[in-house]
């Protein structure tokens, strides 16, 4: 069972099935996340996500729709919809993650991140404290932000664009991802 913790938001990661698993059908991911945990609002162009709580409750946002999942209940968010997840509850929440299909991508920016969070290279809200690893991670996730945080994301797109991003992106993958 290949399992990450990012110990600065309290999130765990548990990859119940993989891209080169699937042959690129699906990921899978068991997900834990603490009271206030969860994402700002944005999408993805290349696969769905599908959620399914598996204990505790946990508050969704497709488009303008909110919805508050408890055991049993699933939802998903489309290719191209805006969406997000976030734990108001008070306690943990578990639930699966399902793209569709899989992405390989999004699966090394979660290792990365938590393993840069591991190091004490990430700021109070998970995020690596550099520019550089910022921009590297979003390209390489296949996802976009919505609204405030959508300027920000084209300021890491641009330091993740250059020729020593490059070079960090490989080193980054050779420690966090073989």
């Amino acid at each position: 069972m290949d399992k990450i913790t990012n110990p600065v938001i309290g999130e765990e990661v548990i990859f119940l099935t993989t891209s080169k698993q699937s042959n690129g059908e699906k990921t899978i991911m068991e997900v834990t996340i603490g009271p206030k945990g969860g994402n700002p609002l944005h999408y993805h162009k290349k696969f769905s996500e599908t959620f399914n709580v598996l204990e505790g409750e946990l508050s969704v946002q497709i488009g303008k729709e909110k919805l508050k999942l408890k055991n049993g209940e699933k939802a998903t968010a489309e290719m191209n919809n805006n969406h997000r997840f976030y734990n108001t509850s008070g306690n943990p929440v578990r639930f699966t993650v399902e793209l569709t299909p899989a992405s390989e991508g999004f699966e090394n920016v979660l290792r990365i991140a938590f393993g840069l969070a591991q190091e004490g290279k990430a700021g109070p809200n998970g995020m690596p404290k550099s520019f550089v690893h910022n921009g590297i991670l979003m390209n390489m996730g296949e996802g976009y932000f919505v609204g405030p945080f959508s300027i920000l994301e084209k300021v890491f797109r641009f330091f993740g664009n250059s020729d020593k991003a490059r070079k960090i992106e490989k080193e980054l993958l050779d420690k966090y991802c073989k």
